[in-house]
């Protein structure tokens, strides 16, 4: 069944479909799914990390992580069969400090996934794949490996911590598998590349099928619901931090007021 037939029939609401059929795999709420498919997430690492032996064994989309000062949603969170974490982050603005970005996004997995009382050598290793719609480093690349290296005699050598960071990005077409992969996820229509099957089925499913357009539908009102919610806590935190700051400001003019009026009150006794 079309997706405009489907619409028709009452499947979706014209609003939600208006947002749901120009949904693309690059955005929050068609990835949150396409991330809650193991053979997608493998797919996906295989081609841009270049590893066919890759083997995913769980993933959790949008997982909640907290360090002591500051939490993050992943998009995706995957266990891979050797032991190591993998982190898929897909970022469609540029307003965000990339690196620094990435460099909490490995810190807050290995914290977290490091076992309480653990010695050094239990340190997981993770990797986190960081996709944006834009050449992040600017070094008109579409994959870039980032890895810690030692400096010697002037020269750099790389040196394995364990952490493993991948920038890819859909701006920059070098003609390989990786930049086809990344161009798909900007489609917002189906479509079938036999490179990619996980990825098309899937694409499949959730545009063309009356289950995962109903699917779309509710995972895309969570998220905008999610959102607004996210927004006004948000908004209600800085009131309230407004508030306090304006409170602190209150009381400290009634404390230099009152400090003024006693050092006038002591300038009036020397006088006399």
């Amino acid at each position: 069944m079309a997706n405009g037939t489907q619409s028709k029939s009452g499947v979706l609401d014209p609003e939600t479909y208006a947002k749901v059929k120009d949904l693309r795999i690059i955005d929050d709420a068609l990835f949150r799914l396409m991330a809650s498919r193991k053979d997608v997430c493998q797919e996906i690492l295989r081609n841009l990390l270049d590893d066919d032996n890759l083997e995913v064994i769980e993933v959790t989309p949008q997982d909640e992580m907290v360090s002591l000062f500051r939490g993050v949603i992943l998009d995706a969170l995957c266990k891979l069969s050797d032991g190591q974490y993998c982190n898929i982050e897909m970022q469609k603005n540029d307003k965000e400090n990339d690196l620094k970005r990435v460099r909490f996004h490995a810190s807050i997995v290995t914290t977290n996934k490091t076992p309480k009382g653990s010695d050094f050598s239990q340190i997981p290793n993770v990797k986190v794949l960081y996709i944006s719609t834009y050449d992040a480093l600017g070094n008109n690349q579409t994959v870039t490996h980032v890895s810690r290296c030692q400096r010697i005699e002037g020269k750099y050598y790389p040196i394995n911590d364990g952490e493993d960071i991948i920038f890819a990005n859909t701006e920059i077409d070098d003609d390989t598998k990786h930049s086809r992969l990344l161009k798909l996820f900007l489609k917002s229509e189906s479509f079938y590349d036999e490179m990619f099957p996980a990825l098309s089925e899937a694409m499949k499913f959730y545009k063309e099928t009356k289950r995962g357009q109903e699917t779309v539908s509710e995972v895309t009102k969570e998220w905008f619901n999610e959102g607004v919610a996210a927004e006004r806590i948000n908004t209600e935190k800085e009131k309230k931090r407004a508030d306090e700051a304006e409170k602190r400001a209150v009381s400290e003019k009634k404390r230099a007021d009152a400090l003024e009026k006693e050092l006038n009150e002591l300038k009036k006794k020397l006088r006399t």
